[in-house]
């Protein structure tokens, strides 16, 4: 890897080379000089851009091999990157003989970790909390730091690691160099800048148009309940080598996990309540190809540093627009293509669209794979499979197995059908349409009620003068409580509230899920309409008794 000005040590060079690193990305070309000179640096990149060499490099040339204590300081928000980065720096270093690097971090036996740093570790890579107690300890000991690493600072403030990142800062007493890398630059990154680090140059590589070129990206509308289904046929249509699963909580890992298992596929799972070296293991699996899928959680998956990931899976689409783009950043890199597919329902179609508005970039929407194609896939993967395997030869005994079987008076097809029947499971069942529409949801004025069938008006406390049209009480209540737009009728908006009816089957959903909920960032209460009131509590009573269900509200429904 050549940067132009800069000549790397031989034997740094020399690793790079077995890494298989041939020409330097473009925050390794523009921070490694910068780095090396000695001056701070603010290094604005997101995932994939190579950001971990471009500050593992210059701190692996400023390290003094004879001065068996700590040197320079990188901390990181989670276990799984701490383990990762600490890696890369042995990798990078593995020609430098006497330069150690260790990994710290919590959830694991601190008694280890402090025999390995007691051992002379010039390179410190953890996370801030155990960063903390050691130093506390004096086992960490700062007064020969040359060199501090916030990367990922932006996660860091978000999992609240801010007054620990300026408590390790302050308790340095002269001078060091500070870099610090971060996707974003909120306000808590800005005033960390300000005080801790003096003229900084600043080095902004964002990948294009925040998502790569090289990641495809798709999604699949489908209902919540059919995910799993369409997430199975995404998987065995189109076969990716390494595929990443990302759902929102933990118990979503564990029951798709579950599930996942229970259908026979090689897969595993990594979440925060996860043994650490458990979660290790599981890492090291998908890497080296043991396992093929892998389900995560975000924050889980900061510290995955994988090459060879195929694609990114959405099971759940995510709250937060920036964590979809740190999920399909996994896939697509060093020039690779990669593929993203997420799973929407109706009700999340609208985190879609902020997807494409933070991106600016659309997401194609496709058809879930067909069962028949499906099973078409399978056919032609196993027929190839085959034929490499007659082409390569070398088929030994199996030959005097096959004759073996053919004595038996089996005709060579039906020998050949019962070994596919043993070797590969296709899908049998009904073919069904998984592809779901959105549901009509243009806002009716008044004057424009349908037909609904039986239904209640409802009261919002919210009107024209707190900015609210129709389709804002529209998309928030078809939303909050998964009715189709097409159940609620006519809207009526006022200055101070409005009013909207709904099918009277919705009642209990409506003021059960919309207690607590907003519209347009305004606490929003609703509430039976009065001339409706009597004839409510009678179907409410009714339908409690029938299916066991009771409204958390606690307060009498005040008359309007």
């Amino acid at each position: 890897m050549k940067i132009e000005n800069v000549n790397l040590n031989e034997n740094i060079q020399r690793a790079l080379d077995d890494m298989g690193f041939e020409e330097a990305t473009q925050i390794q070309k523009e921070a490694i000089p910068v780095i090396l000179e000695g001056r701070d640096i603010i290094g604005q990149s997101n995932t994939g851009t190579g950001k971990t060499a471009a500050f593992g490099i210059p701190i692996l040339e400023k390290i003094d091999k004879d001065l068996k204590l700590p040197q320079a300081i990188v901390l990181l928000p989670t276990r799984e990157l701490a383990v990762q980065v600490a890696n890369e720096f042995r990798k990078i270093g593995k020609y430098l003989e006497g330069i150690k690097t260790v990994s710290v971090y919590g959830g694991a036996d601190i008694r280890d970790q402090i025999t390995r740093l007691k051992s002379g570790a010039q390179i410190i890579v953890g996370t801030p909390g155990r960063v903390i107690d050691l130093i506390d300890r004096r086992v960490i000991k700062l007064e020969e730091l040359k060199i501090t690493v916030l990367d990922e600072a932006d996660e860091m403030l978000k999992m609240g690691f801010r007054e620990d990142i300026e408590l390790i800062l302050s308790k340095v007493d002269h001078v060091t160099q500070t870099l610090l890398f971060s996707a974003t630059i909120p306000d808590g990154i800005s005033k960390i800048i300000k005080t801790f680090q003096k003229n900084p140059v600043t080095v902004k590589v964002m990948r294009e148009g925040i998502t790569a070129k090289e990641v495809k990206q798709s999604y699949f509308l489908v209902k919540h309940s059919d995910k799993l289904e369409a997430l199975t046929r995404i998987i065995d249509t189109y076969t990716p080598k390494l595929t990443l699963i990302f759902c929102n909580t933990k118990k979503g890992v564990d029951d798709l996990y579950d599930q996942l298992i229970e259908k026979g596929y090689n897969c595993d799972k990594i979440h925060g309540d996860i043994r650490q070296s458990q979660r290790i293991d599981t890492l090291n699996k998908f890497n080296n190809g043991v396992i093929d899928v892998l389900i995560a959680t975000d924050v889980a998956a900061r510290g995955l540093d994988i090459k060879e990931v195929e694609a990114v899976i959405n099971y759940e689409v995510p709250s937060k627009e920036d964590y979809y783009v740190h999920r399909i950043g996994r896939t697509g890199r060093a020039g690779r293509e990669g593929s993203s597919f997420t799973l929407a329902s109706a009700k999340e179609i609208k985190k879609i669209e902020n997807i494409e508005r933070y991106t600016k970039k659309s997401i194609r929407k496709r058809a879930v794979p067909t069962v028949d194609k499906v099973n078409e896939v399978k056919q032609d993967k196993f027929i190839r499979n085959i034929v490499d395997v007659i082409e390569k030869g070398d088929l030994g005994e199996n030959r005097n197995l096959a004759s073996s079987l053919l004595e038996k008076g089996y005709e060579a097809e039906t020998v050949i059908a019962a070994m596919i029947k043993k070797l590969v499971t296709f899908d049998h069942s009904e073919e069904r349409d998984l592809n779901d529409i959105i549901p009509e949801r243009k806002a009716r004025q008044k004057g424009t009620s349908r037909n609904i069938g039986d239904s209640i008006r409802f009261h919002v406390n919210l009107g024209k003068n707190q900015g609210i049209r129709p389709g804002d009480i529209l998309g928030a209540v078809a939303g909050e409580c998964d009715i189709p737009g097409t159940d609620i009728g006519e809207i009526e908006i006022l200055d101070n509230f409005s009013f909207f009816n709904a099918a009277e089957e919705h009642l209990d959903a409506i003021l059960y899920r919309m207690e607590g909920a907003q519209i347009k960032g305004k606490d929003v209460v609703v509430e039976v309409s009065r001339d409706k009131k009597r004839k409510s509590k009678e179907v409410r009573g009714t339908r409690n008794k029938k299916n066991n269900y009771e409204s958390p509200r606690k307060k009498q429904i005040k008359k309007k």
